[in-house]
């Protein structure tokens, strides 16, 4: 009987020994996993940049950053857009080498937290001092222009019956051309 007795008081203590054991090994997981997480988040779209991007910097150092090549490898040697792999859903302007602006598809964050399709009332709650001017092509549209601190560089939305449809971000007077590159 001592035996039988001695099995059933430490079966529970071998089940909570091996369910403390997994908790441990589990915390102490997640803390090696939460940094690689953070570093995998998506970039932000912002009046300096995106991502590894920095506006400003040549695109030959944005290339070395990136470990990749712009494409296309062929350009205009004024004015031109590139991408990359690294980041699909962005066009990247460069001007005389210098990478200068960023026009970004839908979905892509942005330092605003304005996206494509919101309203031109939410723009003006979130962003009551954001500057409205009169769209160049579209009579009922606007440029919503958020300036950087400085004033050097901006966010700047496109905005057409209420609504935004495009998004771009970067240096002045580059983040301003409306039809992009000519």
């Amino acid at each position: 009987m001592p035996d039988a007795t001695l099995d059933t008081c430490l079966r529970p203590r071998l089940g909570a020994t091996v369910t403390m054991r997994f908790a441990s090994l589990f915390v102490i997981g997640m803390f090696a996993v939460l940094p690689a997480l953070a570093k995998t988040e998506a970039p932000v779209l912002s009046p300096s940049g995106y991502g590894l991007v920095q506006f400003g910097q040549p695109l030959e150092s944005v290339e070395k950053n990136l470990g990749e090549a712009a494409s296309p490898k062929e350009r205009e040697s004024a004015c031109d857009f590139v991408t990359f792999r690294k980041y699909p859903r962005i066009r990247f302007m460069v001007e005389e080498g210098i990478v200068t602006r960023a026009d970004a598809k839908a979905g892509v964050r942005n330092s605003a937290k304005i996206g494509v399709g919101s309203s031109l009332a939410r723009v003006q709650a979130m962003h009551p001092g954001i500057k409205i001017m009169p769209h160049k092509y579209d009579d009922k549209g606007h440029y919503l222009i958020l300036d950087s601190t400085d004033g050097s560089a901006a966010v700047l939305f496109e905005e057409s019956r209420g609504k935004v449809t495009h998004v771009r971000a970067g240096k002045k007077p580059s983040v301003e051309y409306v039809e992009g590159c000519l």
